[in-house]
């Protein structure tokens, strides 16, 4: 399980290191969305942490580039994820944006 350096966070998230331990060890949590890069021709991908208390999901997740309280917030994470990329680079590529600043 990768984590960027510079994770996008929720308003709702006040412990990283710990939501990220959590995730690590397959920890329960509640309300706890994870975002990630999605393989093939999707762009990202939003998870709920209770998938990650399987351990062929923390293995084969991709790169987590944000963690948000409630899928609200997780939607508007990745709201601000494609402004940014249409901002620096000029396209909605969200994708190559994050793994061209990992």
């Amino acid at each position: 399980m990768r984590f960027r350096k510079e994770l996008y966070l929720g308003e709702g998230i006040r412990n990283r290191r710990k939501i990220q331990w959590k995730l690590k060890c397959g920890a329960g949590m509640m309300d706890i969305y994870v975002i990630s890069i999605a393989g093939g021709s999707n762009q990202l991908e939003c998870t709920h942490c209770c998938y990650f208390k399987q351990k062929l999901i923390r293995e084969n997740i991709g790169l987590i580039v944000g963690l948000a309280k409630g899928y609200a917030e997780a939607q508007q994470l990745m709201i601000s994820m494609i402004e940014d990329s249409l901002r620096v680079t000029g396209t909605p590529n969200v994708k190559e944006y994050l793994l061209g600043t990992a």
